[in-house]
């Protein structure tokens, strides 16, 4: 437990070292003077260096027992007579016996405690640091908050670059090394090579082991593979069991195929998990500058389908060539369409707006990815489940949070200022470390309010969710990001359930909406719903309102929000341009 320093007698505060970064390089040397020296010392010190912030007063032992802040001493010398008053009082006299004093182990943390509990009030007067209960420095208020933002930007962009169960780079960090290396390895005409890694079969293991050992698994496949190549060498988790490499400096593309076969070996070595000797292997793919492309995305492109081919015999690595192209027309290879829909800017985000039950004023925008291929728009449902299948959900929701963010902003900027938006995320989001450090990057890169944000989950997904996939919710909210529970009421919930889930709001299930007013049970259903949402603190939308009967009906028993064609279809951003320029929408 912290204590505050007592009056004169102050010992200082001893925490234990471990509760994180400590106060070093934050403590300047500054001379202290003695209890028993004249005032004037404390005019010559500060008169003579006009940068000295405050002076510490110790006893004979070093012991501190006042500090002496420069703004209140002058403040003090300003009065009338101050000057003349200065050569005659003691020291004790113009000294605040009362200070911050706190040992040199403390945490950063706990001491930002202390100064905001305490009103911000050692921000301007300092506090004094020591060693063993003797004096070492002088520390101000503005140096801590100066390093605890350094540190929070640090610490946020570790999480938007890298994997939060691995601590491998991500996605994003991978597509930029990746660029790096290329860059270096055309200017010096070298060699590298990309490798898609696969874990065969992990989903059958994890699902029967349950996503906690899966997840250990996980970092010992990380391990190997860091501990597999050189340490110039890149090792990125993409998403779920997929990892991928850059080998640079290679003297020719048969070392690339060298050590794939290595890095197979190290993966088939028995896995123990919970105290079970568990037996993998993998699969990958390889490409090679510049034999196979020249850019990131073809060798990205030629990698997956390598691994695609691998993948049919498991256990072993294919090197690309032109033959492993694959048709998008096979529906067997649809997680191959879904990468190339990536690749080729394929995907749009449509905004549905909602508004507000009772005034049907404007409350923000649900972001929606459409599929438009060649062929014209795809189902979204089919993409979703193929992405998924593929690894490659949190690709799209990336596409999705980058878009949406940035066109938000500029409605907020402009005839919306007050629009917040939703957008959905997948179940398996939560348990592949991909989402977490996604969203810092893209509340860092744009800016983006974090409480103009909602995270909308299915029913399903959030009620499968293990301690892991709750923690990623409860790092979520934190953030000051509001979670929501879509089509609800279509699941297992319950409401010990949901109490123990950091959310903030539920979506009634459309289903359920439409049965309103068609001698169905789905009003009473939804009227069931918005009072055990409301009994929970919850706020409640009412989603696929396509009749006016409809949003009556949930207005007359508290829906907190409509959102349905009745309101308006999703739109591209352009036509959401023409609806926010509308003189009689309600804002």
């Amino acid at each position: 437990m912290l204590r505050r320093p007592s009056p004169l007698a102050a010992p200082a505060v001893e925490p234990p070292a471990e509760h994180g970064e400590t106060l070093a390089g934050l403590v300047s040397s500054i001379e202290p003077l003695p209890v028993t020296a004249p005032t004037l010392r404390a005019y010559e010190a500060f008169s003579a260096n006009q940068t000295l912030y405050a002076i510490a007063i110790v006893d004979v032992n070093s012991v501190p027992v006042g500090i002496i802040n420069r703004f209140r001493f002058f403040e003090l010398l300003s009065r009338p007579f101050g000057r003349d008053l200065l050569t005659h009082r003691a020291i004790t006299d113009v000294m605040d016996s009362a200070p911050l004093v706190v040992d040199e182990r403390m945490s950063l943390d706990q001491l930002s405690e202390i100064v905001v509990d305490e009103g911000n009030r050692y921000i301007f007067d300092g506090y004094i640091v020591t060693r063993d209960g003797g004096y070492l420095g002088i520390g101000t208020g503005y140096s801590l908050m100066r390093r605890l933002t350094e540190r929070r930007q640090t610490i946020l962009y570790h999480l938007a670059h890298h994997d939060g169960l691995t601590g491998l780079p991500n996605r994003q960090l991978f597509g930029d090394r990746l660029s790096q290396a290329l860059a270096h390895a055309e200017r010096y005409h070298r060699i590298l090579a990309v490798l898609f890694v696969d874990v065969d079969r992990f989903k059958a293991v994890n699902d029967s082991l349950g996503h906690a050992a899966g997840d250990q698994m996980l970092k010992g496949v990380a391990e190997r593979l860091r501990e597999g190549v050189r340490a110039h060498d890149t090792v990125a988790r993409l998403s779920g069991d997929e990892f991928a490499l850059v080998l640079t400096e290679l003297t020719e593309p048969l070392d690339a195929e060298v050590i794939a076969d290595k890095l197979l070996q190290s993966l088939r070595q028995v896995h123990r998990i919970d105290k079970k000797d568990i037996n993998l292997s993998g699969s990958i793919g390889i490409a090679v500058f510049p034999h196979d492309g020249r850019t990131g995305g073809a060798l990205t492109r030629a990698a997956d389908d390598a691994l695609y081919y691998a993948k049919q015999f498991r256990n072993t690595s294919q090197r690309y060539s032109a033959s492993m192209v694959r048709s998008a027309a096979d529906p067997l290879l649809e997680f191959s369409t879904v990468r190339r829909a990536l690749d080729f800017g394929e995907l749009e985000v449509h905004y549905q707006p909602q508004v507000c039950a009772g005034t049907r004023a404007l409350y923000g925008f649900e972001a929606l990815v459409r599929w438009r291929g060649s062929d014209g728009f795809r189902p979204t449902p089919q993409l979703i489940r193929a992405a998924e299948d593929a690894g490659l959900i949190s690709a799209i929701t990336d596409v999705v949070m980058r878009e949406a963010m940035r066109r938000l902003l500029g409605w907020r900027r402009g005839p919306a200022p007050h629009a917040r938006l939703a957008i959905n995320v997948s179940g398996v989001e939560m348990r592949d470390g991909a989402l977490l450090p996604m969203l810092c990057r893209h509340l860092a890169e744009t800016g983006f309010p974090p409480d103009a944000l909602e995270l909308e989950i299915t029913e399903s997904s959030v009620m499968r969710s293990d301690a892991s996939s709750v923690a990623v919710l409860d790092a979520i909210k934190q953030l000051g990001i509001r979670l929501s529970v879509d089509d609800f009421g279509t699941g297992y919930s319950s409401l010990s359930q949901l109490q123990r889930l950091p959310v903030d709001a539920i979506k009634i299930d459309q289903s359920f909406v439409a049965s309103i007013g068609d001698q169905g049970n789905g009003g009473v259903i939804a009227q069931a719903i918005i009072v055990m949402a409301h009994s929970l603190g919850l706020t409640v939308t009412g989603e696929g309102i396509e009749r006016e009967e409809q949003a009556v009906f949930l207005e007359g028993h508290g829906c907190d929000r409509l959102q349905g064609y009745l309101m308006a279809r999703p739109m591209a951003p352009e036509a959401i341009d023409a609806f926010l320029a509308d003189p009689g929408l309600r804002r």
